[in-house]
């Protein structure tokens, strides 16, 4: 199976350096976000995805159907992929990791869910997705959700995941 992961496009709460975790607040692609999501499309129209999977959150379906243009398959929404519950919603995402520092990987705030607690939830999609029945797979979700399943399919520790970085709209893909 081939998989490729992708974060959503800029949104308006990346410029302004928010977190988002709850689907039902406007949080949408910016115009560089949709160019960042057409670009993509272009680099992935020859690949034959047999579905694609989103989360919960609008901006990785609207990332998903500019892409999907090119392919016109099932786009699929898993919760699992969500986005952490950083309990600081709406927030400088700033002052979240400022907050956790002392804990990377246990912290919660509010009613949050910490590192760990989201990378549990984003293993059991996984563990599911690899025993599907598909040949080429596209996951449009977000940057830990990018971290995380590289951490799964690279057997990388804890710190070594958070450590990673992915951009608006950067490729991860795996053969599974």
């Amino acid at each position: 199976m081939e998989l490729y992961f992708l974060r959503h496009g800029q949104t308006n709460y990346n410029v302004k350096d928010l977190c988002n975790s709850n689907p039902f607040v406007d949080v949408h692609l910016t115009s560089l976000g949709k160019k960042q999501a057409r670009d993509t499309a272009e680099k992935l129209k020859e690949k034959k995805f047999d579905i694609i999977f989103v989360s919960e959150l609008p901006r990785t379906l609207e990332t998903a159907e500019i892409i999907n243009k090119f392919h016109d398959v099932e786009i699929k929404t898993d919760k699992r992929i969500n986005d952490r519950k950083s309990g600081f919603e709406g927030k400088k995402n700033s002052d979240f990791l400022k907050a956790i520092r002392n804990n990377i990987l246990n912290g919660k705030i509010n009613e949050g869910e910490s590192f760990l607690d989201e990378k549990k939830r984003v293993f059991s999609f996984l563990d599911d997705l690899v025993k599907m029945n598909y040949k080429i797979v596209l996951v449009v979700a977000h940057e830990d959700t990018l971290k995380i399943a590289k951490g799964y399919f690279e057997n990388l520790s804890d710190e070594e995941i958070w450590g990673l970085d992915f951009g608006n709209c950067e490729i991860v893909d795996f053969e599974v």
